[in-house]
């Protein structure tokens, strides 16, 4: 294959300059500054042309553009726009993998986003495409403008043949990559990879860390329980761990069910100093249960000031999480989180959130770990847009989530008194709910909540007693919401029509609610606060007015999905969300 003729590369450059030259705005920040993402298109297809061999044809896969270990915001974009742009100039030497050839070997074979940047991973796609060689790239956000390193690879050997840099920036309308710095602890060590600065504790749980302990908390449990038991531990692969038990003398956890609680903590009380920093940043595995309660601690006097985030994770899996010390909640009521101060980190796994949610149910011998790896602290090297309450474009969720199934194991029947009765649900054998980041949303990534709930002909004495069965996701969105004026989404089901939202300030103090409607394909969701009702009035006319505010939607499962679920006993469901955004 023969590379550009002369006059093709001199017309080329011409055009290129051309655009160059009709989007540049203001000083250059940096030599050669490419403004435009077309532009960076063309002259990336440009430079890759120019450093593939002409002695041989191959087949060209144009792989995913990754910032910080994560895929990059304009990724999609570079993909179709290179593939395309490529073919065009390389002529018939060169066979392109198309960008759905990609999306189809990252769903069958299961590969993870966070396995994007692994060498190993890389040559693998590259294998599974058919590919001689794949291109990839590596973006740096800069203070004025961005830098990207692209790299020719060849897959049967893994050396790379070439590569080059370009510095860019982007025209207004695309959403520019950030990166977070994420520190965390080992023995006071500082490690810097990158843009990120990392100090972590896996290997043994000292340096800064000044006690661990494990504990458990009973109320109101009596001859319930007869043993209950924790602690805690450092493992030779590199985690810290909470191994606790229990003995129960039945699993008919009903009757007396109000106030009463059965909980195990790990806490960590340490040295560490939040100074500047946005949240905490961790990596947790639950075994065989989904509930955990996050807490972060500081000492007010002889008291202790006390932050509290539910999250809800998927069971025997490494999820990581940077949680922002804003949407935490204060359940202490003694004053913000100093930076300048140590803050204690503990996790708490709750008995009865967990029985709810299906866990704990084998046996009356409970036995179960929590797994814990990189704890600190992480620091965004820049804030969130102003408005988003939750973006899906990192691999973790920065506002994390609560998923529950309502009504799957009791309710209450109001059908004899208006005080109701609490019955339990007999016709939900088991459901397991997870929460996932999926690509190829409208903006990217986005957030997938999805089920499965094994069911029988019990079910029908629930439907008949008037009652619903609701998929519920509620977040706090540690946003304040003063000076906007609508609530927006994107949402799309195939089992949904209708949902029931919430929004709920500080304890409750404040409570306003709305309904819309969507369908299986993206549904664009615009709620004015003039359209969300309070009691006299509406959120405009009654604005919010605290720090602290929850959302939870209500997603009520439709009745002749239910039924047809009886014919093989499974009901699945999946809810896409993406662009939670409040606007002015």
């Amino acid at each position: 294959m023969n590379k550009i003729s002369p006059i093709i590369k001199i017309i080329f450059l011409f055009l290129t300059i051309f655009i160059f030259a009709g989007c540049a705005t203001g000083p250059l920040e940096s030599e050669d500054l490419i403004h435009g993402i077309d532009s960076l298109v063309a002259e990336i297809a440009f430079e890759t042309v120019q450093l593939i061999p002409v002695d041989r044809d191959m087949t060209l896969a144009v792989y995913y553009f990754t910032v910080d270990g994560r895929e990059s915001n304009i990724s999609d974009y570079l993909i179709s726009g290179l593939t395309t742009e490529i073919a065009n100039l390389a002529g018939d030497g060169i066979t392109m993998v198309s960008r759905q050839g990609l999306d189809r070997v990252m769903s069958e074979y299961s590969f993870m986003v966070s396995d994007l940047v692994s060498e190993e991973t890389q040559v693998d796609i590259g294998e599974l495409l058919g590919a001689d060689v794949i291109l990839i790239g590596f973006i740096s956000p800069l203070d004025n403008y961005d830098k990207i390193n692209i790299q020719l690879i060849e897959v049967e050997t893994g050396a790379v043949l070439g590569g080059f840099f370009l510095d860019y920036i982007l025209e207004s309308g695309f959403i520019r990559d950030s990166t977070s710095e994420v520190i965390t602890i080992q023995e006071t060590a500082v490690q810097t990879s990158g843009i990120s600065t990392i100090t972590t504790i896996y290997e043994n749980f000292d340096g800064s860390v000044t006690h661990v302990s494990p504990s458990h908390y009973e109320e109101y449990w009596g001859d319930r329980i007869v043993y209950a038991s924790a602690r805690t531990g450092t493992n030779d692969e590199g985690f810290g761990f909470l191994d606790f038990e229990a003995e129960l003398d039945h699993l008919d956890m009903l009757n007396d069910w109000n106030d009463s609680d059965l909980t195990f903590y790990l806490n960590y009380k340490t040295d560490w100093i939040p100074e500047n920093q946005d949240g905490i940043a961790v990596r947790v595995y639950p075994e065989g249960f989904t509930q955990l309660v996050l807490v972060a601690q500081q000492p007010e006097g002889e008291e202790l000031k006390t932050f509290i985030t539910n999250v809800s994770l998927n069971p025997d899996e490494w999820t990581k999480l940077l949680v922002p010390f804003k949407s935490m909640r204060d359940i202490s009521h003694l004053g913000e989180l100093k930076p300048g101060e140590p803050v204690y980190i503990g996790f708490g796994i709750p008995f009865r959130d967990n029985y709810n949610s299906f866990n704990f149910r084998d046996e009356t011998f409970l036995e179960s770990r929590l797994r814990v790896d990189d704890l600190g602290f992480f620091l965004l090297k820049e804030p969130d847009m102003n408005g988003l309450i939750e973006a899906y474009e990192d691999e973790v969720v920065r506002a994390p989530g609560v998923l529950h199934v309502e009504g799957s194991h009791h309710y209450v029947d109001y059908s004899e008194s208006d005080e109701g009765e609490l019955k339990l649900n007999e016709g939900v054998n088991s459901q397991n709910l997870y929460i996932s980041i999926e690509e190829g949303g409208p903006g990217g990534r986005f957030l997938r909540l999805s089920g499965e709930m094994k069911i029988n002909d019990g079910i029908m004495d629930y439907l008949e007693d008037n009652e619903d069965l609701y998929v519920v996701y509620g977040i706090n969105t540690g946003i304040d919401w003063s000076g906007f004026n609508s609530l927006s989404l994107l949402i799309r089901s195939e089992t949904f029509e209708n949902c029931y939202f919430q929004i709920i300030g500080g304890d409750w103090d404040q409570y306003y609610s709305s309904n819309f409607s969507f369908n299986s394909s993206w549904s664009s969701v615009k709620k004015p606060f003039s359209e969300i009702d309070t009691e006299g009035g509406t959120m405009a006319d009654l604005p919010l007015t605290e720090d602290i505010v929850w959302m939870r939607f209500f997603f009520s499962v439709p009745r002749s999905i239910i039924r047809k679920a009886l014919k093989n006993g499974i009901l699945e469901f999946e809810i896409d969300l993406d662009q939670i955004i409040l606007q002015e």
